[in-house]
């Protein structure tokens, strides 16, 4: 069935309509609701924003804004009338909010914001209206909310097993580079995360432990067969086009109704119920604090936390991630990964993220950000 406009809006408006704020003005964009940055900033105690220049606010409160001037947005129509690609004006200052404790970064035109020092993609580009800047309220409700207070999630299970995934295997060798295969490499990072863990008494399932081919759906259910696990996959990126593409960057499941990252468009799909959804936000929050582990203690380029629908991710109804430990394809990056001190080092860093979510999972303690590690004396 061929999703209308008004009918993908009602759908979306649906979905969400739940996570309204009383006393919170709510405007209308292409079909969503969107939130002041004024407001988020009162809300969570950050020192009001300062001005930002631009065309006249729109009249009325709450009703629908006016479309973003051309030279700072590049839209493409589609049928749900939602932008597909959107270019920041060049002159467009990122705005930062700093509570002490928290911040929150966010420039208008882009999805690409930072929270608590580390990158993070929204679901939709920030908005500009006139002196207004703008965030929707599914990436209010569902990225930065739970990226600033991770211990008011609901519905953690204390962690009594986690699932380890090394990418790729058998036939399938994954990215290649002059020093071995993603397989090999995912396999030795996960290994050597698994003796971490069980030093520390985890009990840590494998999905392979060979050079072996396992089906993704597999993958994911071994976890979802054990109570209290949590999954993670471990990949190596690559880019054909870009040689000089590098860094980590970590993705869990993409809230429902918001398209993947690396989507240009919404889809269809995007509406549906899957498994993964059922854990969204604890897989988020997993995320979060293997992230900010990876970046405090492995020197690398940040390319953010992301959300997708692969399908590990997709099919696994435990919290669960899967994140990319550098680009096979650079050849200063693939020179690291291919040494045993790197991925040892990469390895513990996972391993204490891990910890990390187990001690908000159990005891809600706020995880550590990038900032504490890097604080923190050097092993």
């Amino acid at each position: 069935m061929k999703l209308t406009r008004a009918l993908w809006a009602a759908i979306f408006c649906a979905l969400y309509s739940q996570t309204a704020v009383a006393g919170w003005t709510l405007y209308r964009f292409e079909g969503r609701d969107y939130v002041s940055l004024d407001d988020i900033a009162a809300f969570y105690g950050f020192p009001k924003p300062a001005p930002v220049n631009g065309p006249p606010a729109s009249s009325g409160g709450p009703a629908a804004p006016p479309a973003t001037p051309a030279r700072t947005r590049a839209s493409v129509a589609t049928e749900f009338g939602l932008a597909l690609r959107d270019i920041a004006d060049p002159d467009a200052k990122p705005i930062a909010l700093d509570s002490g404790t928290m911040q929150l970064e966010v420039t208008p035109g882009l999805r690409e914001t930072r929270v608590n020092g580390v990158k993070q993609w929204l679901a939709f580009p920030v908005h500009q209206d006139g002196n207004k800047i703008l965030v929707s309220r599914l990436d209010l409700s569902k990225v930065i909310e739970p990226r600033l207070r991770p211990e008011l999630i609901e519905g953690f299970q204390p962690v009594s097993t986690v699932v380890l995934d090394p990418g790729h295997g058998g036939h399938d060798n994954g990215a290649p580079s002059r020093y071995g295969y993603e397989k090999d490499f995912a396999l030795d990072v996960a290994l050597r995360t698994r003796k971490v863990l069980e030093a520390q008494h985890y009990k840590v399932v494998m999905t392979r432990t060979s050079d072996v081919f396992i089906p993704l759906e597999q993958r994911a259910a071994v976890a979802n067969h054990l109570a209290g696990s949590i999954f993670i996959s471990i990949h190596f990126n690559s880019s054909g086009s870009n040689l000089d593409a590098r860094g980590f960057e970590i993705f869990s499941m993409a809230p429902r109704g918001a398209p993947a990252t690396n989507d240009t468009l919404p889809r269809e799909r995007d509406l549906r119920m899957e498994p993964g959804n059922a854990s969204e936000l604890q897989s988020s929050a997993l995320a979060g604090s293997v992230y900010h582990s990876l970046l405090g203690q492995v020197p690398m380029e940040d390319r953010g936390l992301k959300y997708a629908r692969f399908a590990v991710l997709r099919v696994c109804s435990v919290p669960a991630v899967l994140v990319e430990c550098g680009f096979m394809s650079n050849n200063a990056e693939s020179a690291l990964i291919g040494t045993v001190v790197w991925r040892e080092h990469v390895a513990e860093a996972i391993a204490d993220g891990v910890d990390s979510y187990k001690l908000l999972a159990e005891r809600k303690q706020r995880p550590k950000v990038i900032a504490d590690y890097r604080r923190s004396p050097a092993k």
